[in-house]
Order: structure tokens, then sequence, then C-alpha cells
């Protein structure tokens, strides 16, 4: 803690407040309530995009890694030969999200969110994840934005990946 340092002229009392204008560094503490600013976090899960904490809405597919945000150009939901509607998750070509092989530095994972419901990747985009080095989490979208978040706020190096939450299938 930072307190006055001429003790000699001081009264007992004026010892023991704080200097509110320096930092305090050496509490053992930290503030859970302080966010920082400067990182992009997920605001809030629309059912056609995202809105980000840099104060940007992103519509369609969102990929975020190292503090910037890429939307993806990721086929829409269609129905397979049966007539049961495929996620585009499924579909996701790994070349889709090859700007992860040149950020630095390299995030430790990457939280997917597959829409409404939970939905597998693709194996090719599995495959590329896990060469690279990533773990992958994948979740529906709304609880692997939060899971995202609460990482970032634990200050884990981490990426995003995910579709809105309206998409369905």
């Amino acid at each position: 803690m930072f307190y006055t340092s001429d003790r000699r002229s001081e009264s007992k009392n004026d010892r023991l407040k704080y200097d509110m204008k320096e930092p305090q560094l050496d509490s053992g503490m930290a503030n859970i309530f302080q966010i920082d600013q400067s990182v992009v976090r997920i605001i809030d899960v629309l059912s056609t995009g995202f809105k980000l904490s840099n104060g940007k809405e992103a519509y369609g597919p969102l990929l975020v890694v190292n503090n910037e945000a890429f939307t993806l150009k990721i086929p829409p939901p269609v129905p397979n030969p049966n007539g049961k509607t495929v996620n585009p998750l499924l579909l996701l070509d790994p070349k889709a999200l090859a700007v992860l092989d040149i950020v630095t530095p390299k995030p430790e994972l990457i939280v997917v969110g597959g829409g409404a419901q939970l939905s597998q990747l693709s194996e090719g985009a599995r495959k590329y994840l896990t060469s690279i080095g990533l773990k992958v989490e994948i979740a529906n979208t709304r609880y692997a934005s939060s899971t995202f978040n609460t990482l970032l706020e634990e200050g884990r190096n981490i990426a995003f990946l995910a579709l809105p939450a309206g998409v369905t299938a």
C-alpha cells in the first residue's frame, strides 16, 4: 500500500491514509470490476450477429482473435438430400480460418459457438485447428460467448468462432 512517506511529522491517523493518486499495486488484490476497455468482448449475442465491446456490430459468422474481429464467409444452413438442415459449421472450410496461421501470439484455445444449438465442426476444420496447436471448446453461441468473455477476464489468450444465435440446424 502507498502510505504517506514522511512519518515523523504526521499523526497516527494521517499515517493510515492511502495516497489515492498512486496505484495500489502492492496490495496483493485486483479490482475484479475493472474491465480492460481495449479488449474486444462479446457484449450481446443477436439472432443475426453480435454486439462487440468496441461499439461495433458484426452480422453473420464471427471470428475474434487477438482483439481483432473478422466476419467469415461460411455457407448458410442448407438442407441435405434427406431434407434435414445441415449446420454451417459442418461445412466449414479450414481455409476460412487461415488468419490463425499468421496471428502472433497464437491463442491457446478457440471457443466455438454453433448457433442456437451445439454443433460439431467439420472434420477438416477440427483437424486444422488441432494441427496448429489450438484446443477446441464447442457450445451453443450464447454459452460460448459467455465462456469467451470469462476466459478473457482471466487474462487467457483465446479465440472465438461463432454463428449467430438465430442459426438453427
